[in-house]
């Protein structure tokens, strides 16, 4: 799993954790302080390591974690859901997570190029 790596907060990023007994409890800004107010992801997976199974045996249905996914800017909110009560509900999740990778790194692929494009006509613009 140490390709999952790749995705820990940079060191510079402000990172909030906010609960003990959870696998995942954070909250993180998304913009350099000055930028832009609050905007943040808020994710969150509960650990249920410790229910007894004498409960859930009970009832026949294993425990199932809170799970949040919640991204911000200063004025839109987006919560995506997750779920693990079947075994197609579970790949479905795994398989939303990875999209949203995949597409968070493409996009961010083709924002560095246009980053530089802007910068190079800046200065083009600037020797002029």
């Amino acid at each position: 799993m140490s390709y999952l790596t790749q995705y820990l907060p940079r060191a510079s990023t402000p990172v909030v954790a906010l609960r003990p007994g959870a696998r995942v409890d954070e909250q993180t800004l998304l913009n350099l302080p000055g930028y832009y107010g609050e905007a943040h992801v808020r994710v969150f997976v509960e650990d249920t390591s410790r229910r007894h199974a004498k409960r859930w045996l009970r009832r026949a249905v294993p425990p199932s974690p809170r799970l949040v996914l919640q991204i911000t800017d200063c004025f839109n909110e987006i919560n995506l859901e997750f779920d693990l009560t079947s075994a197609g509900l579970r790949e479905n999740s795994l398989y939303k997570v990875d999209t949203l990778l995949g597409a968070l790194h493409r996009f961010r692929g083709g924002l560095a190029v246009e980053a530089e494009l802007y910068e190079q006509r800046e200065l083009e613009l600037r020797g002029r």
